[in-house]
């Protein structure tokens, strides 16, 4: 735990992030149909070996993170399917580009956002929503509000959730990229 503390400033939290947060930032993914998800902040990585267990054999996890240690944490996942990258989640473009991939079908997001400067958090959430397929989702998880009208604006529809069964409790925001528009009559 205490080295969480050290790295609160990339993580946000000092615990890890419970089953019943992780199962309901993750409910909404179809991981029969998703072949590429991206992950920006791995942390101690309890998130990205909840996306391997779900995942089809032949889907891909690049994992996007800052911190060394959380890094190294994660290096014990030994599983195919994972690319790690030491880089700021504003390279998702450029990672995405070099390995050859046009889009990412969701990008699922543990990145501290309340407490970066609001320059940054519009860099990230504008290079994810680029990266989305059409239909593809952003999910992301808060311990506040802050930034739902920032989310609002960007995508066609937005969910929020919440959970108790998590220290602290947490807000999860589900954004569709390119959803479907009911018309008359549909």
């Amino acid at each position: 735990m205490i080295k969480h503390i050290a790295h609160i400033r990339t993580s946000g939290t000092i615990v890890r992030s419970s089953p019943y947060l992780i199962n309901r930032l993750l409910r909404s993914i179809d991981f029969t149909r998703a072949l590429t998800v991206v992950q920006l902040g791995a942390g101690t990585g309890c998130i990205t070996r909840a996306l391997l267990k779900r995942m089809r054999p032949e889907a891909r996890l690049i994992v996007l993170e800052l911190n060394h240690a959380f890094i190294d944490e994660c290096s014990a996942i030994s599983d195919r399917r994972l690319t790690m990258h030491h880089a700021c989640a504003t390279t998702l473009p450029q990672v995405l580009a070099e390995m050859g991939l046009p889009h990412a079908d969701h990008v699922v997001s543990s990145l501290p956002l309340a407490i970066l400067d609001d320059g940054l958090v519009d860099q990230i959430l504008e290079v994810s929503q680029a990266a989305l397929a059409p239909g593809g989702k952003f999910l992301q998880y808060q311990y506040s509000l802050k930034h739902h009208a920032m989310l609002q604006e960007r995508y066609d529809d937005v969910q929020l959730g919440f959970t108790l069964a998590n220290i602290p409790p947490a807000f999860v925001y589900e954004c569709t990229q390119g959803a479907r528009v009911a018309v008359v009559g549909d």
